[in-house]
């Protein structure tokens, strides 16, 4: 157990590289980081890193897009049960 100065209190701190966990939005709109136990049981972390790099599972069910000049990330289109478009369709809009 390392135990440091965090701003004016005392922290017990361990490495989180390498942990698996999930980015959830509060009601408010700010995100949390929610580790999960095998017993199902979980740990919430409120987010104070700046540039944290995050990699998207494969099987995350997660699409980019791109509605105008708007970039989005959010469930697939399968997920949320969009009508899926064809190429011909596309082309007429451009």
């Amino acid at each position: 157990m390392t135990i440091v100065r965090y701003g004016v209190s005392e922290a017990i701190v361990s490495p989180a590289a390498g942990v698996t966990g999930f980015l959830l939005k509060r009601a408010d709109g700010s995100f949390f980081f929610r580790v999960y136990g095998s017993n199902g049981d979980f740990t919430d972390y409120d987010i104070r890193h700046d540039d944290l790099e995050v990699t998207i599972s494969p099987d995350a069910f997660a699409s980019f897009y791109q509605i105008g000049d708007r970039l989005l990330l959010d469930h697939s289109p399968e997920v949320l049960g969009l009508e899926i478009g064809t190429d011909e369709r596309l082309k007429e809009r451009s």
